[in-house]
């Protein structure tokens, strides 16, 4: 069963977001529809096209002639590092017959080549040939113009090592986009931060589900045990729309008895300005596919990318700051920290997988989600930038 039916976003939407702006603990959360195929389809045509939206980090793509080809949603898009180190995004469709150009990872490329056609493209997205368009060793044609032909351009913008892309062109500069999220990490000096270690999951849930379960902190005590999160009673949500929704906790007294430092910190601390104030553990969601988790010692910044309605993609690319990323002095507790994060991602997995089992069926059954007035603030401010992306 599912609640949609045609027209009744458009026709509930009014309603849905006064239940979703009443005082915290009153507050009604997204119907069971909102995580489902059909409001998907609303999302590829508003919500992503319009956003700057993660997509990648840099450290996927290190090298001149490197190519990662992604996807947001069902937008195929590829990223490519050029010869002069910067990078490039593009729709990854050639300009002849619209085949995806790169399926898969490439590094040392000097040019792009449909495997098709053969259409040949330079790290630029400049059509460098078209053979035998005219006939047999012919590479002209009338109306083929070089000039005209090149790959399509995709805004992108870069913060920290994440890679962003804006589709449609539409959303303002990304300077000033981020500036509220550069605002809120200013303590921190990220100048020699270095990519220490990536790897991947993926969860058969929405990817707002994967979303909503890494900006709240009630669940920790009861799905993590191993963080110690009983020991830290404090949470701090701050929504700052449509730029990031951020949950801070305050470590300055995490006990001392537990003989870690601060929440399990093995590497040396990130270092931050000398004015800075006590130090806060953050969870981030960057609207809509970016996460942050910065920590005493280590920064993580994930990916989420939406992979069909029902799945999510899950990348986690840890940073450590000079030295402590690389150095074989520091192997044993950067294993700790990716230890850490590889037995934390899969215990969310029956949690994300049980909610998208619902929501066909929670809405025709008159059940409402609710929100912790003191955890979950942040969940809420998530779900109304969702609601206001799409209207």
């Amino acid at each position: 069963m599912n609640h949609y039916s045609p027209g009744a976003f458009e026709t509930e939407e009014a309603e849905i977001r006064a239940a979703l702006e009443r005082p915290l603990g009153d507050a009604e959360g997204l119907p069971g529809y909102y995580y489902g195929a059909d409001f998907y389809r609303i999302e590829q045509r508003t919500l992503f096209p319009r956003a700057w939206a993660a997509v990648a980090v840099g450290a996927q793509i290190p090298n001149p002639g490197d190519a990662l080809p992604v996807d947001l949603a069902g937008w195929p898009l590829l990223l490519v590092r050029k010869n002069d180190g910067e990078i490039a995004a593009f729709h990854n469709i050639c300009r002849h017959r619209a085949l995806r150009l790169v399926a898969q990872p490439c590094s040392n490329l000097k040019s792009l080549r449909c495997p098709w056609h053969s259409w040949r493209y330079d790290l630029d997205g400049n059509l460098l040939a078209m053979p035998e368009i005219g006939g047999a060793r012919t590479g002209e044609a009338p109306g083929f113009d070089k000039a005209e032909l090149g790959l399509k351009p995709v805004r992108l913008g870069r913060w920290l090592d994440f890679i962003f892309v804006n589709i449609d062109g539409s959303a303002p500069p990304f300077e000033e986009h981020i500036a509220p999220l550069a605002a809120l990490l200013s303590d921190y000096d990220f100048v020699d931060i270095r990519h220490a270690a990536a790897f991947e999951d993926s969860y058969n849930g929405n990817w707002k589900i994967v979303t909503e379960s890494g900006i709240e902190d009630y669940h920790l005590p009861f799905g993590h045990p191993q963080l110690n999160a009983h020991l830290i009673r404090n949470s701090t949500a701050r929504v700052v729309a449509p730029v990031y929704t951020a949950l801070s906790t305050d470590l300055t007294d995490f006990p001392a008895e537990t003989e870690q430092r601060a929440w399990n910190a093995r590497l040396p601390d990130l270092p931050r300005s000398d004015d800075a104030g006590p130090r806060l553990l953050y969870a981030i969601n960057v609207f809509p596919t970016g996460s942050i988790l910065l920590a005493a010692d280590h920064l993580m910044l994930g990916i989420h990318l939406p992979d069909g309605p029902e799945r999510t993609k899950v990348q986690i690319n840890i940073y450590a700051n000079g030295d402590a990323a690389t150095s074989p002095d520091y192997a044993e507790a950067r294993q700790g920290t990716i230890d850490m994060w590889a037995e934390v991602l899969p215990q969310d997995a029956a949690f994300i997988e049980g909610v998208q089992a619902t929501i066909g069926v929670r809405d025709a059954a008159g059940i409402k989600t609710r929100f912790s007035p003191y955890w979950e603030g942040g969940v809420r401010g998530f779900q109304k930038m969702v609601l206001d992306a799409v209207t």
